[in-house]
Protein backbone atom coordinates (compact mmCIF):
# COMPACT_ATOMS: atom_id res chain seq x y z
CA UNK A 1 0.00 0.00 0.00
CA UNK A 2 1.19 3.55 -0.72
CA UNK A 3 0.46 6.09 2.00
CA UNK A 4 -0.19 9.46 0.37
CA UNK A 5 -0.53 12.57 2.51
CA UNK A 6 -2.68 14.61 0.16
CA UNK A 7 -5.56 17.02 0.36
CA UNK A 8 -9.01 16.23 -0.95
CA UNK A 9 -9.15 16.12 -4.73
CA UNK A 10 -12.39 17.78 -5.63
CA UNK A 11 -13.50 20.79 -7.63
CA UNK A 12 -16.67 21.52 -9.57
CA UNK A 13 -18.04 18.28 -8.17
CA UNK A 14 -15.49 16.11 -10.00
CA UNK A 15 -12.55 14.01 -8.80
CA UNK A 16 -9.43 14.80 -10.79
CA UNK A 17 -6.57 12.52 -11.69
CA UNK A 18 -3.07 14.03 -11.61
CA UNK A 19 -0.79 13.74 -14.58
CA UNK A 20 2.81 14.82 -14.81
CA UNK A 21 2.90 15.20 -18.52
CA UNK A 22 0.74 13.65 -21.10
CA UNK A 23 2.66 10.50 -21.71
CA UNK A 24 3.24 10.01 -25.40
CA UNK A 25 0.20 8.22 -26.69
CA UNK A 26 1.04 4.77 -27.92
CA UNK A 27 0.41 4.53 -31.64
CA UNK A 28 -3.26 4.15 -32.33
CA UNK A 29 -2.46 0.69 -33.57
CA UNK A 30 -2.19 -0.69 -30.04
CA UNK A 31 -5.58 -2.26 -30.01
CA UNK A 32 -7.81 -2.07 -27.03
CA UNK A 33 -11.34 -0.91 -27.36
CA UNK A 34 -12.66 1.78 -25.11
CA UNK A 35 -15.59 1.21 -22.79
CA UNK A 36 -16.12 4.87 -21.86
CA UNK A 37 -19.46 6.50 -22.46
CA UNK A 38 -19.91 8.71 -25.52
CA UNK A 39 -19.59 12.44 -24.90
CA UNK A 40 -22.72 14.54 -24.46
CA UNK A 41 -24.35 15.73 -27.64
CA UNK A 42 -22.76 19.04 -28.60
CA UNK A 43 -26.17 20.69 -28.80
CA UNK A 44 -27.18 19.58 -25.32
CA UNK A 45 -24.49 21.60 -23.50
CA UNK A 46 -24.53 25.38 -23.66
CA UNK A 47 -21.42 27.26 -24.68
CA UNK A 48 -21.78 29.40 -21.58
CA UNK A 49 -21.57 26.33 -19.33
CA UNK A 50 -18.52 24.92 -21.11
CA UNK A 51 -16.71 28.26 -21.04
CA UNK A 52 -17.69 28.87 -17.41
CA UNK A 53 -16.22 25.55 -16.24
CA UNK A 54 -13.05 26.17 -18.23
CA UNK A 55 -12.51 29.78 -17.16
CA UNK A 56 -13.34 29.17 -13.50
CA UNK A 57 -10.90 26.30 -13.19
CA UNK A 58 -8.20 28.28 -14.95
CA UNK A 59 -8.75 31.18 -12.56
CA UNK A 60 -8.77 29.00 -9.45
CA UNK A 61 -6.29 26.25 -10.22
CA UNK A 62 -3.63 27.38 -12.65
CA UNK A 63 -0.25 27.64 -10.95
CA UNK A 64 -0.05 31.40 -11.54
CA UNK A 65 -2.91 33.92 -11.20
CA UNK A 66 -4.82 34.59 -14.42
CA UNK A 67 -7.54 37.21 -14.96
CA UNK A 68 -10.95 36.14 -16.28
CA UNK A 69 -11.00 39.18 -18.57
CA UNK A 70 -7.72 38.12 -20.17
CA UNK A 71 -8.96 34.56 -20.68
CA UNK A 72 -12.14 35.75 -22.38
CA UNK A 73 -10.66 38.47 -24.60
CA UNK A 74 -7.57 36.57 -25.70
CA UNK A 75 -9.62 33.41 -26.23
CA UNK A 76 -12.23 35.18 -28.36
CA UNK A 77 -9.59 36.89 -30.46
CA UNK A 78 -8.37 33.42 -31.37
CA UNK A 79 -11.48 33.16 -33.57
CA UNK A 80 -9.62 35.29 -36.10
CA UNK A 81 -7.92 32.04 -37.08
CA UNK A 82 -11.30 30.83 -38.30
CA UNK A 83 -12.58 34.12 -39.67
CA UNK A 84 -9.88 36.73 -40.35
CA UNK A 85 -11.25 40.16 -39.58
CA UNK A 86 -12.96 39.17 -36.34
CA UNK A 87 -11.85 41.21 -33.35
CA UNK A 88 -12.86 41.59 -29.72
CA UNK A 89 -11.75 44.52 -27.56
CA UNK A 90 -12.69 46.24 -24.33
CA UNK A 91 -13.55 49.91 -24.62
CA UNK A 92 -14.11 51.49 -21.22
CA UNK A 93 -17.07 49.65 -19.69
CA UNK A 94 -18.05 47.70 -22.83
CA UNK A 95 -16.68 44.84 -24.88
CA UNK A 96 -17.11 45.28 -28.62
CA UNK A 97 -17.07 42.54 -31.27
CA UNK A 98 -16.17 43.63 -34.80
CA UNK A 99 -15.94 41.98 -38.20
CA UNK A 100 -13.73 43.78 -40.73
CA UNK A 101 -14.02 46.92 -38.63
CA UNK A 102 -17.82 46.85 -38.42
CA UNK A 103 -19.38 46.37 -35.00
CA UNK A 104 -21.45 43.18 -34.80
CA UNK A 105 -22.01 43.12 -31.04
CA UNK A 106 -21.42 45.01 -27.83
CA UNK A 107 -21.81 43.87 -24.22
CA UNK A 108 -21.24 45.44 -20.78
CA UNK A 109 -17.93 44.33 -19.28
CA UNK A 110 -18.38 42.21 -16.13
CA UNK A 111 -16.46 42.88 -12.94
CA UNK A 112 -12.76 42.08 -12.92
CA UNK A 113 -13.18 38.88 -10.86
CA UNK A 114 -16.54 37.79 -12.27
CA UNK A 115 -15.46 34.54 -13.91
CA UNK A 116 -18.97 33.40 -14.81
CA UNK A 117 -19.85 36.86 -16.09
CA UNK A 118 -16.90 36.79 -18.48
CA UNK A 119 -17.87 33.26 -19.57
CA UNK A 120 -21.40 34.47 -20.35
CA UNK A 121 -19.98 37.40 -22.26
CA UNK A 122 -17.73 35.06 -24.26
CA UNK A 123 -20.73 32.86 -25.11
CA UNK A 124 -22.70 35.92 -26.24
CA UNK A 125 -19.77 37.10 -28.35
CA UNK A 126 -19.58 33.65 -29.95
CA UNK A 127 -23.24 33.96 -30.88
CA UNK A 128 -22.55 37.38 -32.44
CA UNK A 129 -19.71 35.87 -34.45
CA UNK A 130 -21.76 32.89 -35.63
CA UNK A 131 -24.55 35.13 -36.85
CA UNK A 132 -22.28 37.57 -38.70
CA UNK A 133 -19.33 35.44 -39.88
CA UNK A 134 -20.12 32.54 -42.26
CA UNK A 135 -16.78 30.84 -41.51
CA UNK A 136 -17.59 30.71 -37.79
CA UNK A 137 -21.18 29.62 -38.46
CA UNK A 138 -19.95 26.73 -40.60
CA UNK A 139 -17.38 25.57 -38.02
CA UNK A 140 -18.30 22.80 -35.61
CA UNK A 141 -18.74 23.74 -31.97
CA UNK A 142 -15.85 21.50 -30.85
CA UNK A 143 -13.46 23.27 -33.20
CA UNK A 144 -14.70 26.59 -31.82
CA UNK A 145 -14.11 25.45 -28.23
CA UNK A 146 -10.65 24.22 -29.18
CA UNK A 147 -9.81 27.53 -30.83
CA UNK A 148 -11.11 29.70 -27.97
CA UNK A 149 -9.41 27.68 -25.24
CA UNK A 150 -6.17 27.49 -27.20
CA UNK A 151 -6.28 31.28 -27.39
CA UNK A 152 -7.11 31.62 -23.70
CA UNK A 153 -4.15 29.40 -22.80
CA UNK A 154 -1.76 31.47 -24.92
CA UNK A 155 0.97 32.82 -22.69
CA UNK A 156 0.58 30.08 -20.09
CA UNK A 157 2.95 27.13 -19.86
CA UNK A 158 3.25 24.60 -22.67
CA UNK A 159 1.65 21.74 -20.72
CA UNK A 160 -1.75 23.33 -20.10
CA UNK A 161 -4.22 22.63 -22.89
CA UNK A 162 -7.77 21.76 -23.85
CA UNK A 163 -8.56 18.29 -25.21
CA UNK A 164 -11.59 17.61 -27.39
CA UNK A 165 -13.89 14.70 -26.48
CA UNK A 166 -12.20 12.49 -29.08
CA UNK A 167 -8.71 13.34 -27.81
CA UNK A 168 -9.97 12.78 -24.26
CA UNK A 169 -11.13 9.26 -25.07
CA UNK A 170 -7.74 8.41 -26.54
CA UNK A 171 -5.89 9.86 -23.56
CA UNK A 172 -8.04 8.05 -21.00
CA UNK A 173 -7.55 4.80 -22.84
CA UNK A 174 -3.80 5.30 -22.87
CA UNK A 175 -3.48 5.94 -19.14
CA UNK A 176 -6.36 3.87 -17.70
CA UNK A 177 -6.59 0.95 -20.08
CA UNK A 178 -9.61 -0.09 -22.12
CA UNK A 179 -11.31 -3.08 -23.59
CA UNK A 180 -9.75 -4.63 -26.67
CA UNK A 181 -7.75 -7.40 -28.26
CA UNK A 182 -4.18 -6.93 -27.09
CA UNK A 183 -2.33 -6.53 -30.37
CA UNK A 184 -0.22 -3.85 -32.00
CA UNK A 185 -0.76 -3.28 -35.70
CA UNK A 186 0.84 -1.35 -38.53
CA UNK A 187 0.11 -0.96 -42.20
CA UNK A 188 2.16 -1.96 -45.22
CA UNK A 189 0.89 -0.64 -48.53
CA UNK A 190 -2.68 -0.61 -47.27
CA UNK A 191 -2.49 -4.03 -45.59
CA UNK A 192 -3.01 -4.20 -41.81
CA UNK A 193 -0.32 -6.34 -40.20
CA UNK A 194 -0.04 -7.54 -36.59
CA UNK A 195 3.36 -6.47 -35.27
CA UNK A 196 2.95 -7.62 -31.69
CA UNK A 197 0.68 -9.94 -29.71
CA UNK A 198 0.71 -9.07 -26.02
CA UNK A 199 1.07 -11.92 -23.57
CA UNK A 200 -2.00 -12.88 -21.56
CA UNK A 201 -4.47 -11.05 -23.80
CA UNK A 202 -7.49 -12.29 -25.81
CA UNK A 203 -5.42 -12.09 -28.99
CA UNK A 204 -2.81 -14.45 -27.54
CA UNK A 205 -5.49 -16.84 -26.34
CA UNK A 206 -7.11 -16.83 -29.78
CA UNK A 207 -3.82 -17.83 -31.41
CA UNK A 208 -3.10 -14.60 -33.31
CA UNK A 209 0.53 -14.26 -34.37
CA UNK A 210 2.98 -11.59 -35.39
CA UNK A 211 2.90 -10.98 -39.17
CA UNK A 212 -0.71 -12.15 -39.47
CA UNK A 213 -2.52 -9.90 -41.93
CA UNK A 214 -6.04 -8.72 -41.06
CA UNK A 215 -8.24 -8.44 -44.13
CA UNK A 216 -11.73 -8.13 -42.63
CA UNK A 217 -13.24 -7.04 -39.31
CA UNK A 218 -16.72 -8.46 -38.72
CA UNK A 219 -16.88 -9.27 -42.45
CA UNK A 220 -16.02 -5.70 -43.44
CA UNK A 221 -12.99 -5.41 -45.75
CA UNK A 222 -10.34 -3.05 -44.36
CA UNK A 223 -7.74 -2.90 -47.12
CA UNK A 224 -6.57 0.71 -47.57
CA UNK A 225 -8.72 1.84 -44.64
CA UNK A 226 -6.82 4.41 -42.53
CA UNK A 227 -5.14 2.92 -39.50
CA UNK A 228 -7.23 5.00 -37.08
CA UNK A 229 -10.41 3.66 -38.68
CA UNK A 230 -9.18 0.09 -38.36
CA UNK A 231 -8.52 0.70 -34.67
CA UNK A 232 -12.04 2.08 -34.28
CA UNK A 233 -13.49 -1.10 -35.77
CA UNK A 234 -11.41 -3.28 -33.49
CA UNK A 235 -12.39 -1.35 -30.38
CA UNK A 236 -15.57 -2.13 -28.54
CA UNK A 237 -17.17 -3.01 -25.22
CA UNK A 238 -15.48 -5.54 -22.95
CA UNK A 239 -16.82 -9.10 -23.41
CA UNK A 240 -18.08 -8.37 -26.92
CA UNK A 241 -16.58 -10.56 -29.63
CA UNK A 242 -15.10 -9.38 -32.89
CA UNK A 243 -14.56 -11.66 -35.89
CA UNK A 244 -11.30 -11.25 -37.77
CA UNK A 245 -10.43 -12.62 -41.17
CA UNK A 246 -6.70 -13.19 -41.43
CA UNK A 247 -4.01 -14.33 -43.81
CA UNK A 248 -0.91 -16.14 -42.56
CA UNK A 249 2.19 -17.26 -44.36
CA UNK A 250 2.11 -21.03 -44.79
CA UNK A 251 -1.67 -21.25 -44.85
CA UNK A 252 -3.19 -21.63 -48.31
CA UNK A 253 -6.38 -19.68 -47.59
CA UNK A 254 -7.66 -16.95 -45.29
CA UNK A 255 -9.13 -18.05 -41.96
CA UNK A 256 -11.28 -16.46 -39.27
CA UNK A 257 -10.77 -16.00 -35.55
CA UNK A 258 -13.29 -14.80 -33.00
CA UNK A 259 -11.68 -12.70 -30.27
CA UNK A 260 -13.59 -11.57 -27.19
CA UNK A 261 -12.52 -8.13 -26.04
CA UNK A 262 -11.16 -7.67 -22.49
CA UNK A 263 -9.94 -4.74 -20.42
CA UNK A 264 -6.35 -4.14 -21.44
CA UNK A 265 -3.82 -1.72 -20.03
CA UNK A 266 -1.08 -0.78 -22.47
CA UNK A 267 2.08 -2.63 -21.34
CA UNK A 268 4.75 -0.28 -20.02
CA UNK A 269 7.03 -2.76 -18.23
CA UNK A 270 9.43 -4.94 -20.23
CA UNK A 271 11.87 -7.09 -18.26
CA UNK A 272 14.75 -9.27 -19.39
CA UNK A 273 17.55 -11.06 -17.56
CA UNK A 274 21.14 -10.98 -18.69
CA UNK A 275 24.27 -12.11 -16.87
CA UNK A 276 22.80 -11.94 -13.38
CA UNK A 277 21.24 -8.53 -14.04
CA UNK A 278 17.56 -7.74 -14.28
CA UNK A 279 17.01 -5.07 -16.94
CA UNK A 280 13.59 -3.42 -16.65
CA UNK A 281 12.52 -0.96 -19.32
CA UNK A 282 9.67 1.36 -18.32
CA UNK A 283 8.15 3.04 -21.37
CA UNK A 284 5.59 5.12 -19.45
CA UNK A 285 3.50 5.34 -16.31
CA UNK A 286 -0.13 4.25 -16.65
CA UNK A 287 -2.51 2.48 -14.30
CA UNK A 288 -0.81 -0.86 -14.82
CA UNK A 289 2.82 0.19 -14.40
CA UNK A 290 3.35 -0.34 -10.66
CA UNK A 291 1.57 -3.68 -10.52
CA UNK A 292 3.44 -4.98 -13.57
CA UNK A 293 6.78 -3.88 -12.13
CA UNK A 294 5.95 -5.50 -8.81
CA UNK A 295 5.26 -8.79 -10.60
CA UNK A 296 8.49 -8.58 -12.59
CA UNK A 297 10.56 -7.96 -9.46
CA UNK A 298 8.88 -10.75 -7.50
CA UNK A 299 9.34 -13.22 -10.33
CA UNK A 300 13.03 -12.37 -10.71
CA UNK A 301 13.61 -12.69 -6.96
CA UNK A 302 11.83 -16.03 -6.92
CA UNK A 303 13.52 -17.53 -9.95
CA UNK A 304 17.01 -15.97 -9.78
CA UNK A 305 17.52 -15.82 -6.01
CA UNK A 306 21.16 -15.19 -5.11
CA UNK A 307 22.05 -15.07 -8.82
CA UNK A 308 20.35 -11.66 -9.06
CA UNK A 309 23.32 -9.30 -8.75
CA UNK A 310 21.66 -6.01 -9.60
CA UNK A 311 18.73 -4.20 -11.22
CA UNK A 312 18.86 -1.75 -14.11
CA UNK A 313 15.78 0.47 -14.25
CA UNK A 314 15.79 1.91 -17.75
CA UNK A 315 13.81 5.16 -17.96
CA UNK A 316 15.39 6.45 -21.17
CA UNK A 317 12.78 7.84 -23.54
CA UNK A 318 10.09 7.58 -20.85
CA UNK A 319 7.86 10.68 -21.23
CA UNK A 320 6.07 10.26 -17.90
CA UNK A 321 2.44 9.69 -16.99
CA UNK A 322 0.51 9.25 -13.77
CA UNK A 323 1.84 10.76 -10.57
CA UNK A 324 0.52 8.03 -8.28
CA UNK A 325 2.28 5.38 -10.36
CA UNK A 326 5.61 7.23 -10.16
CA UNK A 327 5.26 7.42 -6.38
CA UNK A 328 4.35 3.73 -6.21
CA UNK A 329 7.38 2.74 -8.30
CA UNK A 330 9.77 4.79 -6.16
CA UNK A 331 8.19 3.38 -2.99
CA UNK A 332 9.07 -0.15 -4.06
CA UNK A 333 12.76 0.66 -3.57
CA UNK A 334 12.55 3.07 -0.61
CA UNK A 335 11.38 2.05 2.85
CA UNK A 336 11.24 5.45 4.55
CA UNK A 337 11.56 9.18 3.99
CA UNK A 338 10.24 11.65 1.47
CA UNK A 339 9.63 10.64 -2.14
CA UNK A 340 8.52 14.03 -3.45
CA UNK A 341 6.31 16.96 -2.54
CA UNK A 342 4.29 19.31 -4.72
CA UNK A 343 3.30 22.93 -4.18
CA UNK A 344 1.10 25.31 -6.10
CA UNK A 345 -1.33 28.21 -5.75
CA UNK A 346 -4.44 26.15 -5.00
CA UNK A 347 -4.49 24.60 -1.50
CA UNK A 348 -5.27 21.13 -2.85
CA UNK A 349 -2.08 21.20 -4.92
CA UNK A 350 0.13 21.11 -1.82
CA UNK A 351 0.86 17.42 -1.31
CA UNK A 352 3.46 15.27 0.41
CA UNK A 353 4.36 11.75 -0.71
CA UNK A 354 6.29 9.63 1.79
CA UNK A 355 7.63 6.10 1.45
CA UNK A 356 6.07 3.26 3.39
CA UNK A 357 7.92 0.54 5.33
CA UNK A 358 9.07 -2.43 3.31
CA UNK A 359 11.09 -2.65 0.15
CA UNK A 360 11.13 -4.92 -2.87
CA UNK A 361 14.54 -6.19 -3.99
CA UNK A 362 16.00 -4.94 -0.71
CA UNK A 363 19.76 -4.73 -0.81
CA UNK A 364 19.99 -5.30 -4.56
CA UNK A 365 22.22 -2.70 -6.25
CA UNK A 366 20.15 -0.42 -8.46
CA UNK A 367 21.10 1.73 -11.44
CA UNK A 368 18.67 4.09 -13.17
CA UNK A 369 19.20 5.08 -16.80
CA UNK A 370 17.90 8.45 -18.02
CA UNK A 371 18.33 10.61 -21.10
CA UNK A 372 17.06 13.88 -22.51
CA UNK A 373 13.68 12.31 -23.26
CA UNK A 374 13.11 11.06 -19.70
CA UNK A 375 10.51 13.39 -18.27
CA UNK A 376 7.97 13.99 -15.56
CA UNK A 377 7.12 10.75 -13.73
CA UNK A 378 10.41 9.23 -14.88
CA UNK A 379 12.29 12.16 -13.35
CA UNK A 380 10.40 11.79 -10.08
CA UNK A 381 11.47 8.17 -9.76
CA UNK A 382 15.08 8.98 -10.64
CA UNK A 383 15.47 11.92 -8.26
CA UNK A 384 13.70 10.15 -5.39
CA UNK A 385 15.96 7.11 -5.67
CA UNK A 386 19.04 9.33 -5.99
CA UNK A 387 18.21 11.48 -2.98
CA UNK A 388 17.44 8.40 -0.87
CA UNK A 389 20.88 6.99 -1.66
CA UNK A 390 19.20 4.00 -3.27
CA UNK A 391 20.43 4.24 -6.86
CA UNK A 392 23.10 5.61 -9.16
CA UNK A 393 21.79 7.64 -12.10
CA UNK A 394 23.51 6.96 -15.43
CA UNK A 395 23.10 8.56 -18.86
CA UNK A 396 22.47 12.18 -19.83
CA UNK A 397 20.54 14.93 -18.06
CA UNK A 398 16.80 14.38 -18.18
CA UNK A 399 14.23 16.60 -19.87
CA UNK A 400 13.39 18.88 -16.95
CA UNK A 401 9.61 18.71 -16.69
CA UNK A 402 8.92 19.44 -13.04
CA UNK A 403 5.27 20.43 -12.89
CA UNK A 404 2.06 18.57 -12.13
CA UNK A 405 -1.12 18.81 -14.16
CA UNK A 406 -4.67 18.33 -12.93
CA UNK A 407 -7.35 17.13 -15.32
CA UNK A 408 -10.70 18.92 -15.30
CA UNK A 409 -13.59 16.95 -16.86
CA UNK A 410 -15.54 19.33 -19.09
CA UNK A 411 -19.33 19.19 -19.48
CA UNK A 412 -19.05 18.52 -23.23
CA UNK A 413 -16.94 15.38 -22.70
CA UNK A 414 -13.59 17.06 -23.22
CA UNK A 415 -10.90 17.80 -20.68
CA UNK A 416 -8.94 20.80 -19.49
CA UNK A 417 -5.37 19.89 -18.49
CA UNK A 418 -3.94 22.57 -16.22
CA UNK A 419 -0.53 22.95 -14.64
CA UNK A 420 -1.16 23.54 -10.96
CA UNK A 421 1.92 22.54 -8.92
CA UNK A 422 5.70 22.29 -8.98
CA UNK A 423 7.60 19.18 -7.91
CA UNK A 424 10.18 19.35 -5.14
CA UNK A 425 12.70 16.58 -4.62
CA UNK A 426 13.70 15.51 -1.09
CA UNK A 427 16.97 17.45 -1.54
CA UNK A 428 14.99 20.61 -2.30
CA UNK A 429 15.75 20.58 -6.01
CA UNK A 430 13.00 21.58 -8.39
CA UNK A 431 13.01 19.69 -11.66
CA UNK A 432 11.43 22.20 -14.00
CA UNK A 433 13.91 23.29 -16.70
CA UNK A 434 16.66 21.59 -14.67
CA UNK A 435 16.13 17.84 -14.89
CA UNK A 436 18.11 15.15 -13.14
CA UNK A 437 21.86 15.27 -13.76
CA UNK A 438 23.25 11.71 -13.74
CA UNK A 439 26.14 10.77 -11.49
CA UNK A 440 27.77 8.87 -14.34
CA UNK A 441 27.47 10.87 -17.55
CA UNK A 442 27.61 9.01 -20.85
CA UNK A 443 26.82 12.07 -22.97
CA UNK A 444 29.28 14.41 -24.62
CA UNK A 445 32.78 13.73 -25.87
CA UNK A 446 33.71 10.14 -26.67
CA UNK A 447 36.97 10.60 -24.80
CA UNK A 448 35.12 11.36 -21.57
CA UNK A 449 32.78 8.41 -21.98
CA UNK A 450 35.75 6.14 -22.71
CA UNK A 451 37.47 7.37 -19.54
CA UNK A 452 34.35 6.58 -17.52
CA UNK A 453 34.12 3.05 -18.91
CA UNK A 454 37.84 2.51 -18.33
CA UNK A 455 37.52 3.59 -14.69
CA UNK A 456 34.60 1.23 -14.21
CA UNK A 457 36.42 -1.64 -15.88
CA UNK A 458 39.45 -1.08 -13.66
CA UNK A 459 37.21 -0.62 -10.59
CA UNK A 460 38.98 2.67 -9.82
CA UNK A 461 36.46 4.31 -7.50
CA UNK A 462 38.76 7.26 -6.90
CA UNK A 463 38.81 8.03 -10.63
CA UNK A 464 35.08 7.83 -11.27
CA UNK A 465 34.12 11.14 -12.91
CA UNK A 466 30.87 11.82 -11.04
CA UNK A 467 28.99 14.43 -13.06
CA UNK A 468 27.11 15.32 -9.89
CA UNK A 469 30.24 17.00 -8.54
CA UNK A 470 29.68 19.83 -10.98
CA UNK A 471 26.31 20.96 -9.67
CA UNK A 472 25.30 22.75 -6.51
CA UNK A 473 22.13 24.47 -5.37
CA UNK A 474 22.36 28.20 -5.90
CA UNK A 475 22.68 30.12 -2.66
CA UNK A 476 19.32 31.06 -1.17
CA UNK A 477 17.23 28.99 -3.60
CA UNK A 478 16.49 25.29 -4.11
CA UNK A 479 16.93 25.64 -7.87
CA UNK A 480 20.02 24.25 -9.58
CA UNK A 481 21.91 26.43 -12.00
CA UNK A 482 21.59 25.99 -15.74
CA UNK A 483 25.34 25.58 -15.96
CA UNK A 484 25.03 22.37 -13.99
CA UNK A 485 22.70 20.95 -16.64
CA UNK A 486 25.35 21.75 -19.21
CA UNK A 487 27.87 19.58 -17.38
CA UNK A 488 26.06 16.57 -18.83
CA UNK A 489 23.94 17.83 -21.71
CA UNK A 490 20.59 16.17 -22.44
CA UNK A 491 20.70 13.69 -25.30
CA UNK A 492 17.96 11.61 -26.92
CA UNK A 493 20.40 8.75 -27.46
CA UNK A 494 20.00 5.35 -25.81
CA UNK A 495 23.56 4.21 -26.34
CA UNK A 496 25.26 0.97 -25.42
CA UNK A 497 27.56 2.87 -23.05
CA UNK A 498 24.68 3.42 -20.64
CA UNK A 499 24.04 -0.29 -20.20
CA UNK A 500 27.75 -1.08 -20.21
CA UNK A 501 28.39 1.41 -17.40
CA UNK A 502 25.42 0.09 -15.40
CA UNK A 503 26.53 -3.55 -15.64
CA UNK A 504 30.11 -2.72 -14.68
CA UNK A 505 29.01 -0.63 -11.72
CA UNK A 506 26.47 -3.12 -10.40
CA UNK A 507 28.96 -5.95 -10.77
CA UNK A 508 31.37 -4.40 -8.24
CA UNK A 509 29.90 -4.02 -4.76
CA UNK A 510 32.52 -1.59 -3.42
CA UNK A 511 32.46 0.55 -6.55
CA UNK A 512 28.68 0.74 -6.45
CA UNK A 513 28.59 1.65 -2.75
CA UNK A 514 31.01 4.53 -3.23
CA UNK A 515 29.20 5.86 -6.30
CA UNK A 516 25.72 5.78 -4.75
CA UNK A 517 26.90 7.39 -1.51
CA UNK A 518 28.82 10.09 -3.33
CA UNK A 519 25.94 10.95 -5.64
CA UNK A 520 23.44 11.18 -2.79
CA UNK A 521 25.72 13.36 -0.66
CA UNK A 522 26.31 15.75 -3.56
CA UNK A 523 22.55 16.10 -4.08
CA UNK A 524 22.06 17.06 -0.42
CA UNK A 525 24.66 19.85 -0.43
Amino acid sequence: MIRLNRAAERAEGHRHRRLLAPAAIVAAALLAGCTTHPPPDAGSVSAGHVLSVGFSNLSQRYIEPVRPETLALVGLNGLAQISPGLGVARQDSNVTITLNGVRIGQHPAPGDDDVHGWARLAAAALENARRAAPAVRDTGIEEIYRTVFRGALTGLDRYSRYATPEATRRSRASRDGFGGLGITIDQDDGTTVITRVHEGTPAAAAGLKVDDRITHVDSRPIHALPLADVVTLLRGPVEDAVKLTLERDGRPAPFTASVTRAHIVVPTVHARREGGMLNIKLSGFNQGTASALRRALAEAEREMGAELKGIILDLRGNPGGLLDQAVAVADMFISRGRIISTKGRHPDSDQIFDATPGELAAGRPLAVLVNGRSASAAEIVAVALRDAGRAVIIGSTSFGKGTVQTIIPMPNGGEMILTWARIHAPSGQTLDHQGVVPALCTAGEEKRVAALIAALEAAHAAHLPLAGKTYRPQKGTPHFSKADRGACPPSPAEGAADLRAARLLLGDTALYAQAVTGAASIARR
